[in-house]
């Protein structure tokens, strides 16, 4: 499940250096500090060493398929023995841990119904006009391709993209059993070592990764951000054992175009914002957690169909897996 990680190793052996190590390239572009293994970027300072990249790629070649706790060990085996060097208690400064799901409908279409979150600001990427539908994920360069849900400090991401698009437009090899499918790629990325600390309660080193109580960790810290973000799309029905007020009504009818057309309701919520009008970050929380009661709400809606799949692939994927 891991991919991205940034490690930082201390107290490097006085005779170490990186460059006599003929697995490792020089950069070419000049940086005399800069080493590349594979797909993975190696810093020698005189203080520590420095290596980011992806320990799937690193692997077998490709970070589409989810890394197992298991492979997550060999992968970092692999890397101290082509450094030559220890990683036992290599600071982790950074880290991504995801899952890629085969899903039935296009990418966009799961994005679409993504709402909002309290406390994490939403950002969407799209090519073109995302309200035109996206059918050619090959293509066609209409539709959301990117989610991004960020704390305002950056020490936290949760993303959401189509893995599709972002294989083929690096020029990357879909594996074969994932070709002509609908790929979700979901992340939760911890990006500083601050970030790291506060969930564990001090520093992760590198071995910790595939340790089960720490893999375990990192399954309850993304499943329990999947889960806190609002979907929409849901089926809202009225409760005819209840007498329904005027006011009843119109949250109806209200929530009712929330999840019937969730793009058009965050590009108003959207423009709400930057007009002005809601200027207060307590009244912005307000709505968001009136939005998400409603719409979790088990007397007031049916899940989407579509987010009923979604759940069940993720947490099968991520909760399940080892």
């Amino acid at each position: 499940m891991f991919d991205n990680v940034t490690l930082k190793v201390y107290d490097l052996p006085e005779s170490y250096n990186l460059f006599d190590n003929a697995n490792i390239k020089h950069d070419k572009y000049g940086d005399p500090y800069k080493g590349i293994l594979k797909n993975m970027l190696i810093w020698q300072y005189p203080d520590f060493l420095k290596i980011t990249g992806s320990l799937p790629k690193y692997l077998r070649g490709e970070n589409i398929t989810p890394l197992k706790r298991e492979e997550v060990k060999q992968a970092i085996k692999k890397l101290e023995k082509d450094i030559g060097l220890s990683l036992e208690n290599a600071i982790v400064s950074s880290v991504e841990f995801g899952t890629s799901v085969k899903v039935k409908e296009l990418s966009c279409e799961y994005m679409f119904l993504f709402g909002h979150i309290n406390r994490l600001d939403r950002h969407l990427f799209s090519y073109g006009n995302i309200n035109q539908p996206f059918r050619d994920k090959v293509s066609n360069r209409n539709g959301l391709e990117t989610l991004t849900y960020t704390t305002r400090t950056g020490s936290y991401k949760f993303i959401v993209y189509n893995k599709i698009r972002e294989i083929l437009d690096n020029k990357g090899v879909i594996p074969l059993s994932f070709e002509d499918c609908n790929v979700l790629r979901l992340e939760y990325k911890i990006l500083d070592r601050e970030g790291i600390k506060k969930q564990f309660n001090g520093n992760l080193t590198a071995y910790r990764l595939f340790y089960k109580k720490y893999y375990r960790r990192f399954q309850e810290l993304f499943y329990k951000q999947y889960k806190s973000i609002g979907k929409m799309g849901r089926l809202v029905y009225v409760n005819k054992s209840k007498e329904i007020t005027p006011r009843i009504f119109t949250k109806i009818m209200a929530e009712q175009y929330r999840q019937s057309y969730p793009e058009e309701y965050q590009q108003h919520f959207q423009r709400f914002i930057e007009a002005g009008k809601i200027s207060s970050k307590k009244t912005l929380e307000q709505i968001k957690a009136e939005n998400n009661r409603l719409g979790n709400d088990g007397s007031f809606s049916d899940t989407n169909l579509l987010i009923k799949e979604l759940d069940d692939l993720v947490y099968n994927s991520v909760m399940l897996g080892d």
